[in-house]
């Protein structure tokens, strides 16, 4: 009785084993680490600080990224505006309350490598911006990409933002998170990592000859941390924090 026993119960643990590796495959886990395991000394350093695997940017299969896409195109189509704002959730939260003939185009998730693809879209449908503000690399810190591809995204970013004949092309740096969110790569990129791409940013601007702003987001901070109290969970920004980040912007806004 007992050897019945062992061994069915043997057979069930292999069972539940095979379930479970079923289960990670389909679920991508052994993709992502394959994927750190490529990616560069640098960059796999520092998202080995938090907690959780980092992920690729596929934000543009999704359908509700490629319908938000499509409702701006359609309103934007072969329009002239004074500025046009670019970059993901954190920007996406203001809204389009920066004033007349400016376009907040920024969606959630979005990082460099759907950036090109947004760009690419708006600059077929014929949109015109007089300036152009790119606030991205958050979510890029946050995703597996190699430093060299990060730099190569954004300089493709600015040559397609030129294709919009904007006669000044700004670049906001990264936005940190709080440092508990920042252990945790699912939420946040590490600050180590923040801070890597804010070098490569200004390794961009610096080649393309545009603008990057580094201490404009300062009043958010405490060091290199996003304040508690400016923020929703450690990343997005609170009533309090959006209208802070709003004033900076106001502030680079052309007029007609």
């Amino acid at each position: 009785m007992n050897r019945w026993f062992t061994k069915h119960t043997l057979y069930l643990n292999m069972a539940l084993l095979a379930t479970l590796l079923t289960i990670a495959f389909q679920g991508g886990v052994f993709d992502h680490w394959q994927a750190a395991l490529h990616l560069p000394e640098n960059t796999r350093s520092s998202a080995a600080l938090a907690g959780g695997q980092p992920k690729q940017d596929s934000v543009t299969l999704i359908p509700w990224w490629q319908d938000e896409v499509q409702y701006r195109l359609n309103l934007t189509r072969n329009q002239q505006y004074n500025n046009c704002v670019f970059g993901d959730s954190i920007t996406s939260g203001l809204g389009n309350t920066l004033g007349d003939r400016t376009f907040n185009f920024a969606l959630s998730g979005m990082s460099s490598v759907s950036l090109l693809e947004q760009l690419r879209r708006e600059g077929k449908a014929g949109l015109r911006c007089h300036q152009v503000i790119i606030a991205m690399g958050t979510n890029d810190a946050e995703y597996l990409i190699s430093n060299e591809q990060f730099v190569s995204n954004m300089r493709q970013a600015i040559a397609l933002s030129r294709q919009l004949q904007p006669t000044h092309i700004i670049l906001l740096p990264a936005f940190y998170s709080t440092f508990a969110a920042s252990q945790n790569i699912d939420m946040a990129g590490p600050i180590a990592r923040v801070n890597e791409i804010n070098g490569l940013l200004q390794q961009v601007a610096l080649g393309e000859q545009v603008v990057l702003l580094n201490g404009r987001l300062k009043p958010l901070y405490q060091g290199q941390a996003l304040r508690d109290d400016v923020t929703t969970d450690g990343v997005h920004l609170n009533a309090k924090g959006r209208i802070i980040y709003r004033n900076v912007l106001l502030q680079l806004l052309r007029p007609a």
